[in-house]
C-alpha cells in the first residue's frame, strides 16, 4: 500500500485518473430518482484521495473549465435566444426572477452565519446545484485586489468543501418539493392535471424514455376493395384518417408499379402500400380490403434522419400550422418519430410548437425525408469529426473578452475567462443553428466537453482542496447543512408560489419550468414520475438555459457582493 500511495504522490496524472474513475462509479449509484452524479462523486473521491497529500498543478483546471463552459453554452444557445423573444418570455422572466431568488436567500444566509467568501460561494453552488459555481467564483475571487495569496487560496479551497455538504441535500429537497410538496400545497393532483394538459394539446404522449417494442409507424400493402376508398383520388383517401398521417406510398396501378401523386385514381383490385400509424390501419383496414403481401411494393429504401431546425419560416409554428402554410404534400410519405430540445424528448402533438436548435427526428422514404429536411433546417448525419477550428477561437476569442474589466470603486468587473468561455458558447451555436455550415460538436464530443471537462476540473478541485477539507468542516460545523436545506427550501417554495400565482403557468408547465430554474434534470425525472407524463419537460427546457447561464455568472456576483 505504501508503494502505491508513493507512486500517485510521485505520479498526480495517476492519482487524476483514479479520481476521475472512482467519482463516475460512485456517480452513477442510485437511490429510487436520486443519483449523487459524476460530479459530486468526483469531487467526493478528489477530496479523500486529496488526503494522500497528491501535488497537481491547480492551473491546469482551468482548460478543462473553459471547455465544459463552452460546451454549456454550445448545447443551450439556440433555446436561450429563443426564449428572449415573445413566446418564450414568460418564462425567460421567470427564471430570471427565480434566479435572483436563490442568489439573494443565498447571500441572506452566508451573511446572517458570518461565513467567508470561500463558503458563501460553495454554499451557493451547492444548494442551487450549479457546479460551474465553483470555478467562476474562484476566478473572481483570484481576482480580487487587496487580498493576500493565503487568504486566496483559503477560500479557494473552501467553496468545493461547501458544495460538497450542501449539494447532496439540495439535490434532494428540490425533488422532494418539485414533485410532492409544491403540488399539495398548491392543492393540485399534478398527474390528472397533466393529463388534462395533454388532452388540451391533442394528443396523449408517451412515457418518459420509453417506446413501443412494436414500431407505431408502418408500411403495409390492401388490396383494395372497399367502397369507401374505390373511385377516389389518393389526396382524398390520404385525408380520410382525421388528425392520424396517412400516406399512399406507392401502388401497383393497372398493373404497374407507380409513385403516385395526389390525383391518381384508387381503381378496385388496386394494390397500395400505405404508411401510416399502425393503429390507425388496424382500425381502418376493413374498410379498405384485405392485407396482402406485396414485396415489390415495400422495396423501397426509408430513412430515419436528425434535422435541427434552422428555417425561420419554421420556428414558432404548431405542426398542424405548419402543415396549413406548406400543405399536406409537404410531409407526404414524412413522420416524425421524436423531437429533442436540450437533449430531453419533447411530446409530440398537433400543438407541439418547433424551436430554433430543436432537432426533429423524421422517418420514411429517402427522398421524401431528404426533401422535408432541406425545408425545415439542416440534417445532422452520425460523424466523429468536430471543428476544431470553432471550438479553439470560440474559447480563444470568448476568453480574451472576458478578460475586459471596469472598475466599481476598486474594484475590477470582468466576465473573466471562464464567463467569456459560456458567452462565446451561446453565441456561437446560435451562429451555427442560423448558419450550420460550420462549427459541429458530434453530441460524444460534446459529452466529453461538458460531462468530462466539468469532471476533471472538479476532480483537480478535490485533489488540491483536499487536505483541508476536515479542518474547513470543523471551521463551520454541522450548520452549513442545514444552512444548504433552509437554502434550497425556501428558494423552491419561492419558485413554486411565484410561478403560480404570478406568472400564472399552468401546473403541467409550472413544475417543469421550476426544475428548469434550478437546472435540476433530478428533480425534472421526480416530477415526469409524479406526474406520469412528460408533459413538465415543456416547461423545462426555456428556463434550464436561462437558469445555466445567470446560476453560473451568479459565482462572481455573490463574490462581489461579500466583498
Amino acid at each position: 500500500m505504501s508503494w502505491l500511495i508513493e507512486q500517485m504522490r510521485a505520479h498526480p496524472e495517476l492519482a487524476f485518473f483514479l479520481t476521475i474513475g472512482i467519482g463516475y462509479f460512485a456517480g452513477k449509484l442510485k437511490i429510487g430518482y436520486f443519483q449523487l452524479g459524476s460530479v459530486t462523486g468526483t469531487l467526493i473521491a478528489g477530496v479523500i484521495i486529496g488526503q494522500l497529500g497528491i501535488k497537481i498543478g491547480a492551473d491546469t483546471k482551468a482548460i478543462f473549465f473553459l471547455m465544459f463552459l463552452f460546451a454549456v453554452g454550445y448545447k443551450v444557445g439556440p433555446q436561450f435566444i429563443q426564449g428572449l423573444k415573445k413566446d418564450g418570455l414568460p418564462q425567460v422572466f421567470f427564471s430570471a426572477v427565480v434566479c435572483v431568488a436563490g442568489l439573494l436567500v443565498a447571500y441572506l444566509g452566508a451573511r446572517i452565519m458570518g461565513y467567508d467568501l470561500g463558503f458563501s460561494t460553495g454554499l451557493l453552488a451547492g444548494a442551487l446545484t450549479q457546479s460551474a459555481v465553483i470555478g467562476v467564483g474562484q476566478d473572481a475571487i483570484n481576482s480580487l485586489p487587496g487580498l493576500s495569496q493565503e487568504l486566496k487560496t483559503q477560500y479557494n479551497n473552501s467553496i468545493p468543501i461547501a458544495y460538497a455538504v450542501t449539494y447532496i441535500f439540495g439535490t434532494i429537497v428540490f425533488a422532494w418539493v418539485f414533485a410532492s410538496f409544491g403540488p399539495k400545497i398548491l392543492k393540485i393532483d399534478l398527474a390528472k392535471e397533466c393529463k388534462d394538459y395533454e388532452e388540451k394539446l391533442g394528443a396523449k404522449m408517451d412515457e418518459p424514455g420509453m417506446m413501443a417494442a412494436v414500431s407505431r409507424d408502418v408500411v403495409r400493402t390492401y388490396k383494395v376493395t372497399g367502397a369507401t376508398y374505390v373511385n377516389r383520388k389518393v389526396s382524398d383517401v390520404e385525408k380520410s384518417f382525421g388528425t392520424d398521417p396517412l400516406f399512399v406510398t406507392r401502388m401497383r396501378h393497372e398493373g404497374k408499379v407507380i409513385d403516385p401523386n395526389g390525383n391518381v385514381v384508387i381503381n378496385e383490385g388496386d394494390i397500395v402500400a400505405l404508411s401510416s400509424r399502425r393503429k390507425a390501419l388496424v382500425e381502418h383496414e376493413k374498410e379498405i380490403g384485405e392485407e396482402v403481401d406485396d414485396e415489390e411494393l415495400t422495396n423501397f429504401k426509408m430513412e430515419a434522419l436528425d434535422v435541427v431546425v434552422t428555417n425561420e419560416e419554421v420556428t414558432g409554428k404548431t405542426l398542424v400550422e405548419l402543415i396549413a402554410v406548406k400543405g399536406h404534400e409537404f410531409r407526404r410519405n414524412v413522420m416524425v418519430r421524436k423531437i429533442t430540445r436540450i437533449e430531453h424528448d419533447v411530446p409530440i402533438h398537433e400543438n407541439t410548437k418547433l424551436q430554433q436548435g430543436d432537432v426533429v427526428t423524421l422517418i420514411g422514404r429517402v427522398e421524401d425525408v431528404e426533401r422535408v429536411a432541406r425545408d425545415i433546417g439542416v440534417a445532422t448525419r452520425p460523424t466523429i469529426m468536430s471543428d476544431m477550428v470553432f471550438i479553439g477561437l470560440g474559447i480563444l476569442i470568448g476568453g480574451l473578452v472576458g478578460l475586459l474589466s471596469f472598475n466599481v470603486g476598486k474594484i475590477p468587473l470582468s466576465l473573466s475567462t471562464s464567463g467569456g468561455a459560456l458567452i462565446a458558447g451561446l453565441l456561437m451555436s446560435y451562429w451555427r443553428a442560423t448558419k450550420p455550415t460550420f462549427g459541429q460538436i458530434p453530441p460524444a464530443a460534446l459529452w466529453v466537453f461538458d460531462s468530462v471537462g466539468l469532471g476533471a476540473f472538479v476532480a483537480i478541485v478535490g485533489l488540491v482542496s483536499g487536505p483541508g477539507f476536515v479542518a474547513g468542516i470543523k471551521a463551520v460545523g454541522i450548520s452549513l447543512l442545514f444552512v444548504g436545506i433552509a437554502v434550497t427550501f425556501f428558494t423552491s417554495i419561492i419558485a413554486v408560489l411565484i410561478g403560480r400565482y404570478v406568472f400564472k403557468f399552468h401546473p403541467a408547465i409550472l413544475f417543469g419550468a421550476c426544475a428548469g430554474s434550478m437546472t435540476t434534470t433530478a428533480a425534472l425525472g421526480a416530477i415526469q414520475e409524479s406526474a406520469k407524463s412528460r408533459v413538465p419537460v415543456l416547461g423545462y427546457t426555456v428556463t434550464y438555459a436561462v437558469a445555466n447561464t445567470l446560476k453560473t455568472i451568479w459565482g462572481a456576483v455573490i463574490v462581489f457582493m461579500l466583498v
